[in-house]
């Protein structure tokens, strides 16, 4: 017998794999095991950096492994390989069901009725891979970015473009029939930089992604983009420092509902249900926001950045509301948070590759919109703060945050004041909720990798322009 004739996988994931899984499950079910998955992938990466005029960095990156996770009661054990022999496969699986003290062969009782016929969501995508910009188109886009950039603005002294291409093949398949095959292509651009005059210097960064869409890339305005940045860059540069207090704030849409990920999104999965972090485990049905917000989380947008033809437990995706008019409705539910919660599973089951188990995890989340334009929103406040664009923050387990403002202004008397700088909004999802008090209909979605116990992810962050009552800013 031939090392190649001794691998399960002929080159190909398709429905010809169906007996050598149904085989391995088999097995795992015989052991005593409740639930047997195995998850199987091959991906293909890459990722470019250029800095100021040249490229700086080109990391491909290729992958094949797969994931084997048993469930016993409320319990799972799960051991990743990248060897997919028939004894490498074998051998993951003996130390999956080690974990829960269960011994292939030590049981007769077999109940596994074979997989159903494979799901195939992949069927039409075969040809992303090869139609996806190469090595050199991609690298003549960066650069042609970072040259506009530099013609746009004497002061940048720092001129960064990034790309990232991730493709993967994937089949699921578990002892509860489940049969399913997809690919995913992901390509994303994220272009920062730094301006210097004297002794002023400002920041701005911007990242555009998509999902399903090999001509993203060929696609990108890049022109439009620096003008957006170096514009932002340029009114910064000479910005005063905020004063620190406690104000209303109008926040922007795309990229302003970072902070409803972070600080609410992540309360919301089953995740934080078995840690006991979460302060909403026992409000659904139960007011926990202001009656102007609703939010839901879903993986159908077309070409949204965290958009899946099914999760990574082979299930296809919902339209999760989350909140409604203030009322929590539902929570984000993997196959393991389900069994252990009893919260019912969304489609929300991801990971970042085969070396990770799922987990719930959000794909694209967003504060719906509303009924007001978003100049009514800044009419409505007297004295506060507008925050078109936001950076980097973080997250306590139980919603506490901080987020920076990258670009900020002062409202004064309902119209936008000079622009300020060093602004921090500091606030606990539980309080903030009940102050979001007006969203506007302007809905928009920006993309963004979320990082949990199961990896990095992409996904989707959204709202329209929200306006809440009083937060706590810092600065100076």
């Amino acid at each position: 017998m031939t090392k190649q004739s001794e691998n399960l996988l002929f080159h190909t994931f398709d429905e010809t794999l169906k007996p050598q899984i149904e085989d391995l499950l088999s097995l795992g079910k015989s052991a005593g095991a409740d639930i047997v998955e195995i998850f199987l992938e091959k991906s293909d990466n890459i990722s470019l950096l250029a800095e100021q005029d040249a490229i700086s960095s080109v990391s491909p990156s290729f992958g094949i492994g797969a994931g084997i996770r048993v469930f016993l009661g409320k319990k799972d054990g799960f051991v990743s390989t990248n060897d997919l022999s028939k004894a490498g496969l074998l051998f993951a699986l003996t130390q999956a069901l080690g974990m829960l003290g269960l011994e292939i062969g030590s049981q007769n009782k077999n109940n596994f009725e074979g997989l159903k016929n494979l799901k195939d969501f992949g069927i039409d995508k075969n040809t992303w891979l090869n139609d996806s910009p190469d090595l050199n188109e991609s690298t003549i886009k960066l650069l042609e970015s970072t040259k506009l950039l530099a013609s746009k603005n004497k002061n940048l002294q720092v001129r960064r473009a990034s790309y990232s291409r991730n493709w993967q093949e994937v089949i699921v398949a578990a002892t509860d029939g489940v049969f399913a095959r997809d690919i995913r292509l992901h390509q994303t651009v994220g272009i920062n930089v730094i301006a210097i005059k004297d002794k002023h210097r400002s920041t701005s960064a911007r990242r555009y992604g998509s999902s399903g869409n090999p001509n993203d890339l060929r696609n990108w305005d890049i022109d439009k983009s620096s003008c957006d940045l170096n514009e932002s860059a340029q009114k910064m540069l000479h910005a005063e420092y905020v004063e620190a207090g406690q104000m209303p704030v109008v926040l922007a849409n795309k990229f302003g509902g970072v902070i409803f990920h972070e600080a609410c999104g992540h309360l919301l999965e089953t995740t934080q249900l078995e840690r006991g972090t979460s302060p909403f485990h026992d409000k659904v049905n139960k007011q926990i926001a202001h009656k102007a917000v609703s939010a839901v989380d879903e993986g159908l947008s077309n070409y949204a950045f965290g958009s899946i033809s099914m999760d990574d437990e082979g299930m296809e995706p919902q339209n999760t509301l989350l909140i409604e008019n203030g009322i929590l409705k539902k929570f984000l539910s993997d196959r393991a948070g389900s069994l252990r919660t009893g919260h019912p599973r969304t489609g929300s089951g991801r990971r970042q590759n085969f070396s990770f188990a799922a987990a719930s995890r959000m794909r694209n989340t967003y504060i719906k919109k509303g009924n007001y334009s978003p100049e009514k929103l800044i009419e409505s406040i007297e004295n506060g703060l507008y925050c078109k664009s936001m950076g980097g923050g973080s997250v306590g387990p139980t919603g506490q945050f901080n987020f920076s403002v990258e670009e900020g202004y002062l409202i004064k008397k309902g119209k936008l004041d000079k622009p300020v700088k060093g602004a921090t909004l500091i606030g606990e999802a539980k309080e903030i909720l009940p102050r979001i008090s007006m969203c506007a209909n302007d809905l928009d979605l920006a993309a963004g990798f979320c990082g949990s116990v199961s990896g990095s992810v992409n996904v989707t962050v959204g709202q329209p322009h929200i306006k809440v009552d009083s937060i706590t800013v810092g600065g100076r």
